[in-house]
């Protein structure tokens, strides 16, 4: 609410400035400060969607299922790797669905993620991509991703939540014959996982 007082009484401000020295370069300065206050609220907004990302990410290392559910909108959608649909599902069910899984075959297994693009569809709503990997706990880091997540998020009362959810495996790490077919290197296809 701030941002938006703040915001109206900035136009209001370079307005009336701009009328007293004549109308010829009120587009121009206002563009100039349009996409200054866009392009600083983009970068807020792309840090927090991250931290969703992150968030998710610890709560998996940490085996807390509430922790990894946080990011998660009331009501969303979880779409597994197997093809589970899970539709109108809730922040609740998925963290009890995922303490299930960090108590039972998942208890000695970590993750890696991170976040390759960050799409705004609206100033509300982004479509996020982010690529990871699962490992055996005390293991290396795998060198190549092994999932690929396709993450709806939207943002409402100032805070970013996950709408939709789809993890799916990239097999062309898991079988030759897809790698082979593939249109161009992985190494390209998933390029911001190999930059450090």
């Amino acid at each position: 609410m701030k941002k938006i007082i703040f915001f109206t009484i900035a136009i209001l401000y370079i307005n009336l400035s701009l009328y007293a020295q004549g109308t010829s370069h009120v587009a121009e300065r206002y563009r100039t400060f349009a996409t200054a206050f866009t392009s600083s609220q983009k970068e807020e907004d792309e840090k927090a969607i991250k931290e969703v990302v992150a968030s998710m990410e610890e709560g998996w290392m940490q085996k807390d299922g509430k922790k990894y559910a946080s990011g998660f909108a009331e009501t969303h959608d979880f779409i597994v790797w197997t093809g589970y649909y899970f539709r109108n599902t809730t922040k609740a069910m998925t963290a009890a669905g995922h303490q299930r899984l960090f108590d039972g075959i998942f208890k000695s297994i970590d993750i890696r993620l991170k976040v390759d693009k960050i799409k705004f569809i609206r100033s509300d709503i982004a479509l996020t991509h982010v690529i990871g990997v699962s490992y055996t706990k005390g293991q290396e880091l795998p060198k190549n991703p092994g999932v690929l997540m396709t993450i709806l998020l939207e943002k409402k009362n100032s805070t970013w939540q996950i709408l939709s959810f789809h993890n799916l495996d990239l097999e062309a790490f898991q079988n030759e014959e897809i790698k082979k077919g593939m249109p161009f290197p992985a190494e390209v296809m998933y390029g911001s996982w190999y930059k450090k």
